[in-house]
């Protein structure tokens, strides 16, 4: 075996290079050895690039010089620096180095939302919107999460509730796909694959307001070691058990493949440190806001969808400003003053110019508009809120446990379709099952009874480049009729304080939900994949 020096020379001046063994040795982990750009492959270990890359900042050698002559042959190396490192030296930003990609699979869809708490990971999760939840696993049992902490009488009411809500989910949803398919515009001579999927989508959309919040799914998550570090800790800090389950079992699953970044994660004077703040802080915040804000009774006022914009940071002028001095080398303070003295066809044409053409969506406006943020009150069903919340450019969303006060959403197709007293039914027996689990003691449980479809209430601040790109993407015409409301509405508050900015949001749709909203997204799939 070779060692690193055999891999690496050194110039006069001390810097290391490459020789040719090391070259050969190296190549199979980057995809280039000498281009000043480069990428590592899946053959290289992440764990010896995470330290290498750790070394950056008081070593002036190329990197591949660095793995070459200290890691790629010296495991043992690699992982004493980086526990020197991490958890001698408290370095955070090493975390950041180390890729991870986890899976939970069978969690409760009340879970997935707090999975997906961080802002800095990515998540894809089972869709609601094109898969049935009706499929029985290999004991005859329906996709849905059972709190282990129920006692037995409790555990027999609550299954036997979601059983029968499912048995309703599943019954519409066949029945909502024929009428949709009998009632359709399309002739007979197009409806193929394409149309069938779009029939089968518009059907999940119908009957998803049914699904309980106890609804299982599998949540794919990548992200850095310091951002699953992250999650765990949300997760073990949380008030319900699932949640501590999960964070216990992706904290053993992450250690199995990279012990090192987790060694402090439930330390009583690090990570259990932080948990233990956590959630002695949320407790405390709910007991003070009881003692603080009264008792009040939901009026009919109160239910129902609905978006408010609370609170605005920011004017159009501070977004000239700011574009100005960004394209200038002019002080902050001497713009403000002229500024001042722009007529609005000027301040337009500056918000214009900086705005473009922008010849589809993609083509976002520049940071200038992050300076400008909208706070938002939204109420909007539990359904809508599980695709609003994958939209983590945001500040502080977080959101109010789930319940049953504000009431719940009634899809316009079911009533036409015949379908509205079965799908009332579902909801009776949710609020009933709600209210016994409340007497029972079991407050924070009581969430896994309430629906897709029922009301629940979030604040949210964004700022105006975010919004831009969430907004019209979430009202394009194949998404939801739900969210797609909450986003027409945000639009048009926006453009009631802040006209210019609204105007750059030029494919927001407002328009009304289409029939078969998903059929040009899968016709144009059936054309460039060639399926049937």
């Amino acid at each position: 075996m070779s060692s690193g020096y055999e891999l690496v020379g050194k110039t006069s001046e001390g810097l290391l290079y490459l020789t040719d063994e090391g070259k050969k040795r190296i190549e199979s982990w980057v995809t280039d050895v000498e281009a000043p750009v480069y990428a590592f492959s899946e053959d290289a270990d992440p764990q010896a690039v995470a330290a290498a890359m750790a070394r950056l900042s008081r070593n002036s050698n190329d990197l591949r010089t660095i793995i070459a002559s200290e890691f790629i042959e010296d495991s043992d190396k690699e992982i004493g620096l980086l526990r020197r490192v991490v958890n001698q030296f408290g370095d955070d930003s090493v975390m950041q180095l180390y890729p991870l990609q986890v899976v939970v699979e069978g969690m409760s869809n009340l879970a997935t939302k707090e999975v997906e708490w961080g802002r800095l990971a990515a998540y894809l999760e089972q869709s609601t919107r094109y898969l049935r939840f009706d499929k029985k696993d290999e004991n005859g049992r329906y996709a849905y999460y059972t709190p282990a902490e129920f006692d037995d009488e409790t555990t027999e009411l609550y299954e036997k509730t979601n059983n029968e809500i499912f048995d309703i989910y599943s019954s519409l949803y066949e029945k909502l796909k024929q009428y949709i398919m009998d009632n359709s515009s399309t002739p007979e001579e197009e409806r193929d694959g394409a149309w069938r999927i779009a029939c089968h989508a518009q059907a999940c959309d119908g009957v998803r307001s049914l699904l309980p919040a106890s609804t299982k799914a599998t949540v794919g998550i990548v992200g850095s070691a310091q951002a699953v570090n992250n999650m765990i800790q949300h997760l073990r800090s949380h008030e319900l058990p699932e949640m501590n389950k999960i964070g216990g079992q992706v904290l053993d699953a992450v250690r199995a493949v990279a012990p090192v970044f987790f060694e402090r994660t439930d330390m009583p004077t690090r990570g259990d440190l932080i948990v233990h703040h956590r959630s002695e802080t949320r407790d405390q915040s709910k007991e003070l806001a009881k003692q603080i804000l009264p008792e009040v009774e939901v009026s009919k006022e109160d239910m129902g969808p609905g978006v408010k914009l609370v609170g605005v940071d920011g004017t159009e002028d501070e977004l000239v400003v700011k574009i100005l001095a960004d394209s200038s080398d002019y002080p902050y303070e001497k713009i403000i003053e002229v500024v001042e003295q722009l007529d609005a066809e000027k301040k337009e044409e500056i918000l214009g110019t900086y705005i473009g053409d922008r010849y589809n969506r993609r083509a976002k406006p520049g940071r200038a508009f992050e300076f400008i943020h909208y706070t938002f009150e939204v109420q909007c069903d539990y359904g809508a809120f599980r695709d609003i919340q994958r939209h983590r450019i945001v500040d502080g969303l977080d959101w109010q446990s789930l319940d049953i006060r504000l009431g719940h959403v009634t899809p316009d197709i079911i009533v036409d379709a015949g379908l509205d007293q079965a799908y009332q039914s579902a909801f009776k027996k949710s609020q009933e099952l709600y209210g016994e689990l409340k007497k029972r003691r079991y407050d924070d449980q009581a969430q896994y009874a309430t629906l897709f479809g029922h009301m629940m209430r979030f604040t949210v601040k964004i700022n105006a480049r975010s919004l831009v790109h969430t907004a019209e993407l979430r009202t394009s015409p194949q998404g939801h009729p739900a969210y797609r409301k909450v986003y027409q509405d945000m639009h048009k508050l926006v453009a009631e304080v802040h006209p210019n900015v609204a105007e750059a949001m030029k494919f927001v749709s407002q328009s009304e939900d289409e029939e078969l909203a998903r059929l040009g997204a899968e016709k144009y799939n059936q054309q460039k994949y060639g399926n049937k």
